[in-house]
């Protein structure tokens, strides 16, 4: 495989390649179900060598596609809300960022000898 940046842009082209040679227009011209039609070939590897330069259709759907495209939808927080996860622990003073402030809810640090 090559590195990432090699592989995304070898892989996007070449699937392009594979939409314009079946449907005569580019991947992002196709319908949702030639999309889908065409990831799974990439997917299942039964693609032809056009531009996929000796890489592998199948390891870059497994390898580069899948894992990014998955890892990108749920750094949002939107994705979060759908899985139920209620975001990130904040630490200690996160809300008043200025100096001796607290949260509301946090109380007043004791002061031994006052």
């Amino acid at each position: 495989m090559q590195p990432l940046r090699e592989a995304w842009y070898c892989g996007l082209h070449a699937i392009d390649i594979e939409a314009r040679r079946r449907h005569n227009v580019g991947f992002a011209a196709l319908n949702a179900a030639e999309q889908d039609a065409l990831l799974r070939a990439v997917e299942q590897g039964a693609l032809g060598d056009d531009g996929w330069d000796g890489m592998p259709p199948a390891i870059f759907f497994a390898k580069r596609l899948l894992p990014d495209i998955v890892t990108l939808y749920y750094a949002h927080p939107t994705a979060w809300n759908e899985i139920g996860f209620g975001g990130p622990a904040s630490p200690r003073g996160y809300v008043r960022m200025d100096f001796d402030r607290r949260d509301p809810w946090e109380a007043a640090e004791a002061k031994p000898g006052h």
